[in-house]
């Protein structure tokens, strides 16, 4: 940043900090408005241009006419990040996994270890499976980051396949120490983050080829949560504020167990139980900080009740020991109502107490399905067939046709008349108003369980594609309905963003009705709201001090 913007940057977080407290975080279109109007800023011609100019591009954003990466680097966008940055309550990170979590940093001198040892074409090859042939040689920091970085296009299966260079380096206990006091640090040092939970596998024995790690043998369970712990807590005694919760996460898919030693998924997860049990008891300092578990993984094929029969008894046990369950639910579907009804089993036969994800219980059916009826329309104009396995054709096998012979030319490509567009148009509608009932069903259930749910703005829109853009998010009608939210970032290093991104995201997203005040109450789980106001007027007075770092 060049001397004469980062004047700017530090003049308008001067001021956005002053309104804030001064209207105790009113949301974000008042708050440019006031500031706009103020008498002092009307002196300084090139702070009023950049809030002017910035309250004209998050209009465009509304409209679909500006990206979020513009109001992110705007000078405004990274006043706002200072103004969040700053706040004296660090943040609580809700959701965070350990191998999308690690940067380049990190893990480029362990791997260029793995890399220059007697293994070597054996990591060779296995990274080049995953990450494809140009992926060798590695030389560099730059290298390593763009591997583990998702890129533009690229999906769910991809993302949870470049997860895998983080899981070379961590095959000892010392390893998870590291990486758990490195991801802390880097956590408070840049995004004021002091709470974290965080997911982590307990065990990554499975059939699946590419997911086998080389040197992970050796290492127990036992070794994963000892070495995660001891760098969290190696953190907490330099910083006493921080808090942790390790989560362990249990991979949900059927084929992902060690199949070499049980014969069923429900054996090996079973078992899992035992040896996390087993540890507490025998660490028993351990129990404030296991008290949770979480299952993981791609959904997609796993929503029907028999798919949660496995680890029934397991998650029962687990929760008959203390331990609350939290599930990745409604992140991803094969079609929105069995995205909607995961999360109804995953209430109902699990009985999770927190929803990860959730994103097929705020998806607009109406809005989804006919986007998706435009989109295959079209392509039935041009007479193309819809292919299989994709989202559009996943969706109108599911729906149920009045009649058959317009699905058939819907999936075949074949042209439709105009009565035969009205005929699908209708199956569109009751399919989109019945999901739309069910997902409310859902919904009203969870609220009145009191289930929590963490909303991930750019794990979503990346990974799904289910919503046009972050402005689409779902998160403040989850709050308006009255829903228990938290605020999470996910694998934040491969989706490219951080926590204070994130609530810029959900800021900006919706700047007519989302508080300021209401954001920073969610993010740091601070419930008093005359003490968030007491402590932006200490900003406040920080600011007119000059004490505030730029």
């Amino acid at each position: 940043m060049n001397k004469k913007r980062e004047q700017l940057v530090n003049q308008l977080k001067v001021e956005i900090v002053k309104i804030i407290s001064e209207t105790n975080g009113i949301s974000l279109s008042d708050t440019l408005e006031l500031l706009i109007q103020s008498i002092k800023i009307k002196e300084n011609s090139l702070v009023e241009k950049s809030l002017l100019e910035f309250n004209h591009l998050l209009t465009g954003f509304q409209i679909d006419e500006v990206d979020i990466d513009t109001l992110l680097t705007h000078p405004v966008g990274e006043a706002l990040f200072g103004f969040f940055k700053s706040f004296p309550i660090p943040y609580n990170e809700e959701h965070i996994h350990l191998t999308g979590s690690l940067n380049a940093e990190f893990i480029y001198p362990r791997l260029k270890k793995l890399l220059e040892g007697e293994n070597k074409a054996i990591y060779e090859k296995k990274i080049k499976d995953v990450y494809g042939e140009d992926s060798i040689p590695i030389n560099s920091i730059d290298d390593v980051d763009n591997l583990i970085r998702l890129k533009e296009g690229e999906q769910f299966n991809k993302y949870l396949e470049i997860l895998y260079l983080a899981k070379l380096v961590l095959v000892d206990r010392k390893s998870h120490e590291d990486a758990s006091y490195h991801m802390a640090k880097e956590l408070y040092t840049k995004f004021n983050v002091g709470q974290i939970r965080l997911k982590f596998t307990l065990s990554r024995s499975t059939t699946i080829e590419t997911e086998k790690i080389p040197g992970i043998e050796d290492i127990t369970e036992e070794d994963v949560v000892l070495g995660l712990y001891d760098g969290f807590k190696k953190f907490q005694q330099e910083n006493n504020f921080f808090k942790f919760i390790l989560s362990p996460s249990f991979r949900k898919e059927n084929n992902f167990f060690d199949s070499e030693n049980y014969e069923t998924k429900q054996d090996h997860f079973n078992a899992q139980v035992n040896s996390l049990l087993e540890i507490l008891d025998k660490h028993s300092f351990l129990r404030p900080y296991v008290s949770e578990v979480d299952t993981v993984g791609d959904e997609r094929e796993l929503y029907r009740k028999v798919h949660f029969k496995q680890m029934k008894s397991g998650l029962r046990r687990l929760q008959y020991n203390g331990f609350q369950i939290r599930s990745h639910h409604g992140e991803t579907w094969k079609t929105l109502k069995k995205g909607v009804q995961s999360v109804d089993n995953a209430m109902n036969i699990w009985h999770i107490d927190t929803l990860e994800h959730g994103l097929s219980l705020g998806i607009n059916p109406n809005f989804y399905y006919h986007s998706l009826m435009q989109r295959v329309l079209e392509k039935n104009q041009k007479e193309e067939k819809l292919k299989e396995g994709s989202q559009e054709y996943n969706e109108i096998q599911d729906m149920e046709w009045h009649d058959q012979n317009v699905k058939e030319k819907v999936l075949g490509g074949t042209p439709l008349s105009d009565d035969e567009i009205i005929s699908f148009t209708k199956t569109k509608f009751h399919t989109a108003r019945e999901v739309e009932h069910y997902q409310h069903d859902v919904l009203n259930r969870m609220i009145n369980k009191q289930v929590s749910l963490v909303a991930l703005p750019s794990s979503n829109l990346k990974l799904t594609g289910c919503f046009p853009d972050y402005k689409d998010h779902p998160f403040s009608w989850w709050e308006k309905k009255g829903v228990k939210l938290g605020v999470g970032t996910d694998n934040y290093i491969t989706l490219s963003t951080n926590f204070i991104q994130e609530m810029l995201i959900l800021l900006f997203s919706d700047p007519i009705n989302l508080k300021i005040t209401k954001l920073l109450m969610v993010s740091t789980k601070e419930k008093r709201r005359p003490f968030i106001s007491h402590l932006l007027w200490e900003m406040r007075k920080e600011i007119v001090k000059g004490k505030v770092e730029p």
